[in-house]
């Protein structure tokens, strides 16, 4: 279907190249590859694309249109902000495109005259053309590629319209090969079969930075590089549709805990007629496997969690664990099954798992596993009614959320 379709386009844009053979590919040093799709302002109307290259070369542009037997003159160019890091010998280039419609397919055509990259993205709803929304959040991809490409192919088959991926991409912040292995398989992997990249909203986890915690900015180079969100990049807002607020916060990697606090409590201020409102952070203050008493974890449940019970939030992705695990609803440091915030985690995405605790022992657990997996949202068109289904490395049961 993609091989289609990318013939289809280059005929539209009268541009004859010739296609690569299946297998092992190889790259020149100004082909765009690693590319990836975030968003830094409003995901109605706008989309964020960056791609890397070997080499710096000159003028790097896309072009982009609503469709495809428009005439190639009325393709809209935009160059890439081009640049590169101490750290990595890539050249990355970026474009943010703004002023789109919402609910809209766009196609986009990276240039290149050996191999362009072609594919298409969508805008998300605003009020005037809500849809069924299935989107995904997991975490903690890290070191089993094998198992990493597996759960890719898991995701990129529910057809999602983003990933939440709550931090641990890979193991060692500073390797340059992992990081490349790891947007290797995002570009070819996270692409549905009819050709939309799927774009990723990032959190920062402890594997991102190096040293780990309460580091500067600069010792999460590739983070900070390769992921273009809002500023300050580690923590942010995105509004995702009418009824749906996601808020993405630093567990002590580079940003205070408590310094995130009131910029937190103004954010669901804010935010605080969204139907739906999600957090994610990447360290969990209700493990299923490490320390209840440690550092952050208590940190969290002081300063973090009074503000999202506050606040009503419905829903946090919590990660760092490497094991399934979804908590009983809670508020106020116990189980309240009416008013009660869920808890879901622990990271599964190609990180080696882990042992849990014994949810008959811990009184915030209500399920934790020892397997990998990611979490499935499927959002009403009319932004009542939530679904939410553990895929596992094989499959899980669901449960239902209403407003």
């Amino acid at each position: 279907m993609i091989r289609k379709r990318f013939i289809q386009l280059l005929l539209v844009l009268g541009i004859l190249i010739v296609l690569p053979a299946t297998g092992q590919e190889t790259y020149s040093e100004l082909q765009p590859r690693q590319v990836v799709l975030t968003w830094q302002s409003d995901p109605s109307t706008s989309m964020t694309i960056t791609w890397r290259t070997d080499e710096r070369g000159g003028q790097h542009t896309l072009r982009y249109a609503e469709r495809l037997e428009i005439s190639p003159l009325k393709w809209k160019t935009l160059e890439a902000e081009t640049f590169t890091f101490e750290e990595t010998s890539a050249w990355l280039h970026t474009v943010e495109l703004t002023g789109l419609k919402p609910g809209k397919k766009y196609n986009v055509f990276i240039d290149h005259p050996e191999q362009p990259d072609l594919f298409y993205f969508q805008t998300m709803p605003d009020e005037n053309n809500r849809r069924e929304l299935v989107f995904l959040a997991g975490a903690d991809s890290r070191s089993r590629r094998d198992v990493r490409r597996e759960m890719n192919e898991l995701a990129a088959a529910e057809n999602p319209e983003f990933v939440i991926f709550d931090g641990d991409f890979i193991s060692t912040a500073l390797s340059e090969q992992q990081w490349d292995d790891w947007f290797d398989d995002w570009h070819e992997q996270m692409i549905t079969a009819d050709g939309r990249r799927i774009p990723v909203i990032p959190a920062i986890g402890n594997h991102e930075v190096d040293g780990s915690y309460l580091q500067p900015r600069e010792n999460a180079p590739f983070y900070f590089h390769r992921f273009i969100a809002p500023e300050p990049r580690n923590y942010y807002v995105l509004q995702l549709s009418p009824d749906l607020v996601l808020v993405t916060l630093d567990t002590d990697h580079v940003t205070e805990i408590t310094e995130q606090t009131p910029w937190l409590e103004r954010t669901l201020e804010e935010h605080k007629d969204s139907r739906w409102k999600m957090v994610q952070w990447h360290v969990a203050a209700w493990p299923s496997v490490r320390d209840f008493e440690g550092r952050i974890p208590t940190k969290i449940r002081d300063h973090w969690v009074p503000v999202v019970e506050k606040y009503n939030v419905d829903i946090v992705i919590e990660a760092h664990d490497h094991a399934f695990k979804k908590t009983v609803p809670i508020r106020d440091n116990r189980r309240d099954d009416e008013n009660g915030i869920l808890y879901l985690g622990d990271g599964g995405w190609g990180a080696p798992i882990r042992d849990t605790k014994d949810p008959d022992d811990y009184w915030w657990l209500d399920e934790a596993v020892k397997i990998d997996h990611f979490w499935k949202f499927t959002l009403s068109s009319d932004g009542r009614d939530l679904q939410v289904d553990p895929v596992f490395r094989p499959a899980g049961s669901s449960f239902s959320l209403q407003r």
